[in-house]
This record gives C-alpha cells, sequence and structure tokens, in this order.
C-alpha cells in the first residue's frame, strides 16, 4: 500500500509540474468557444484571457487533492491561531532573506528588476482587481500546491525537500522569461523564499500554512506596487 502511495504521489508531482508548463494552452478553449480574435482585443479581454488558464489550473488542482486540502482546511480551522502565527512568523524571515538578496544582487547587476515582476507591474497598472485575483488568489493555491504539497508528497525528508521545492519554485520564476545571465540571479530571492514556505509547510504539515504565507507576500507586493506605480 505504502508503494502504491509513493507511485501515485510521483505520478501526481508529474502531472502539477506538466499543468504549470503547459497551463497557458487552456487559453485556446475561450478563444476557440468564442471565436476571439488575440490580435484585436481589449486590454480587459487579454487580462481575462490570461486569468483564465490560472482558475482551470485551480479547478483541477483542487480535483487531484480535494481529500488533503478538505482534512487540512478543517485543520486549520480547529488551530488557526497556532498555524497563522507560524505563518506569519516564517513569511518575515522569508520576506527578509528576500529583500536582502535582491540588494545584494541590484547592486552589481545590470538588471534591476527581473521580467517577471515587470510583466507583473504591468498586469496591476492595466487591471488592478484581475491582478489581484491573479495574485492574491490564484498564485497562493495553485503554486502551494504545485510546488510544496506535490513536492512533500515524493520527497519526504525535511531538508531535501525544502532544497528541491525551493530550487525549483526559484527558477521556474525566472527562467521562462530570462533575457541574460545577470537575470538568472533572481532566483536566489524567489528560491530563498521558497524554502522557508517549504520548511513552514513541513512544520506544521498544513499546506495552508503555506498558502496563507503565500498570500501575504504577494497582497502586501500588489498593495506596494498600487501605491507605488
Amino acid at each position: 500500500m505504502k508503494q502504491e502511495d509513493n507511485y501515485k504521489s510521483i505520478i501526481n508531482l508529474a502531472i502539477v509540474l506538466l499543468l504549470f508548463y503547459c497551463s497557458s494552452l487552456f487559453i485556446l478553449i475561450p478563444v476557440l468557444i468564442f471565436n476571439i480574435d488575440l490580435n484585436n482585443c481589449s486590454n480587459l479581454t487579454t487580462n481575462l484571457l490570461r486569468l483564465f488558464p490560472n482558475f482551470m489550473t485551480f479547478i483541477i488542482l483542487f480535483i487531484i487533492y480535494r481529500k488533503e486540502i478538505k482534512n487540512d482546511f478543517l485543520k486549520l480551522k480547529k488551530n488557526f491561531g497556532s498555524i497563522t502565527d507560524i505563518a506569519l512568523k516564517y513569511w518575515i524571515i522569508g520576506f527578509i532573506l528576500m529583500i536582502v538578496s535582491n540588494t545584494i544582487i541590484g547592486a552589481f547587476s545590470p538588471i534591476k528588476v527581473p521580467s517577471n515582476e515587470s510583466s507583473v507591474r504591468d498586469l496591476i497598472i492595466s487591471t488592478p482587481l484581475i491582478s489581484f485575483i491573479f495574485i492574491s488568489i490564484f498564485a497562493p493555491f495553485n503554486e502551494e500546491l504545485i510546488f510544496r504539497k506535490s513536492f512533500k508528497d515524493v520527497f519526504k525528508n525535511k531538508w531535501i525537500f525544502a532544497l528541491i521545492s525551493g530550487l525549483t519554485f526559484g527558477l521556474l520564476h525566472v527562467i521562462n522569461s530570462i533575457s541574460s545571465l545577470y537575470e538568472l540571479l533572481y532566483f536566489i530571492p524567489y528560491t530563498s523564499l521558497g524554502i522557508v514556505f517549504s520548511l513552514a509547510y513541513y512544520k506544521t504539515d498544513n499546506i495552508f500554512t503555506s498558502i496563507i504565507m503565500h498570500f501575504i507576500h504577494n497582497t502586501l507586493i500588489f498593495i506596494i506596487y498600487i501605491y507605488t506605480l
């Protein structure tokens, strides 16, 4: 039975990573159904289309992990204070590590803002409400199930899990939009944050711990962008 569970966890990990890579293809569903011309549509329509793959990913991940999500949510309700306390404390550590590493990289790198972050800023400027749904709702849920839940099910050792999960999380946040080797350095801040998310999740064994941390982080970034852009 244990071996079967391991096989299932490995299969789930492969599925969700493939889902992460191919989720953009979901945009074809509304495009084909409503015969949308991607070369001639408004910014609102474009951003709604960008949101659709995240919604579909949300649904698929919920179906795959529905039992675990339900159990963890019940545990969250029962231990809300302790779980949120751990989430906040670990997030502060991760946020400090991210600021320090970003500052060090920015001091000698000609690229001050990675492409991934620039695209997020552009989205916030064009459609704040849609960007909030994407950044603060879908991203925390989807990315924590993909990079934390699926990895923890496969890698049982605390530090192996945290390192592999964090590195994968960091690299995939920059590698798809990398424009120079300098930009690759920005995987370090994302990785440090991902490792801290992983350690907090491992400590509580509740996926909502890292979802809450991710929500706090992304929402804070969203608010900062709103008031500074």
